[in-house]
């Protein structure tokens, strides 16, 4: 029996402005700053406030999913595109729901009866109370956050690398401590800032 796979009645965010707005806001704060000490430590700091925003809301958006597709047989791909995410990440929220381990797949080809018979014996809660926006909410927040994120790491990266460098010549540990982070996170962000300039000076 094919199954129900309905559509929210709601407008898909356009994810792709969401992220470019949030990347060029992060792009130009970051940018502005001279001093690689001052960027090194605004980027880390920037890197901190949106993993916290996305652990915030990244359960209530998984939840809105499995919510959606288990009990009210919307479809998965559907309910991706207004998460902001790709199909695998779709997948293993569905499976983390069921099983507890996102690498676990479901059974092909469920009917929507197997789809909440199965979501029934894992308990996977089913929410009442506007899903959709839920979903759609939180998506939007967590892929700003990301946005955010990505470009931070990039800034930080390379503000470490010129820290280590003359004339200011810090070393790691100095480094991570102004920056409130891990040492083997700075060693780690250099290596992948050389390696990228590196690549920029073969393509030249």
């Amino acid at each position: 029996m094919p199954r129900s796979a309905k559509k929210l009645s709601l407008d898909v965010p356009d994810y792709e402005k969401i992220r470019e707005a949030a990347e060029t806001a992060v792009r130009n704060e970051l940018g502005a700053i001279a001093r690689p000490d001052d960027r090194v430590e605004r980027a880390a700091e920037t890197i901190r406030q949106a993993d916290a925003e996305i652990a915030l809301h990244i359960e209530d958006r998984n939840a809105a999913l499995a919510s959606l597709y288990f009990h009210d047989l919307y479809e998965g791909a559907h309910l991706g595109r207004m998460a902001g995410i790709t199909k695998n990440a779709v997948r293993e929220i569905q499976s983390q729901a069921v099983y507890g381990d996102p690498k676990k797949r479901l059974p092909a080809r469920m009917s929507d009866k197997e789809l909440q018979k199965i979501a029934r014996k894992a308990k996977v809660p089913h929410i009442t109370d506007s899903p959709g926006e839920t979903l759609r909410e939180n998506g939007k927040i967590i892929e700003a956050a990301r946005a955010r994120r990505g470009v931070a790491v990039v800034f930080m990266r390379d503000a470490a690398l010129a820290l280590s460098e003359e004339p200011y010549g810090w070393d790691g540990p100095k480094i991570a401590e102004h920056a409130g982070v891990g040492k083997k996170l700075i060693w780690q962000q250099q290596a992948a800032a050389r390696a990228a300039r590196e690549r920029a000076q073969k393509q030249r």
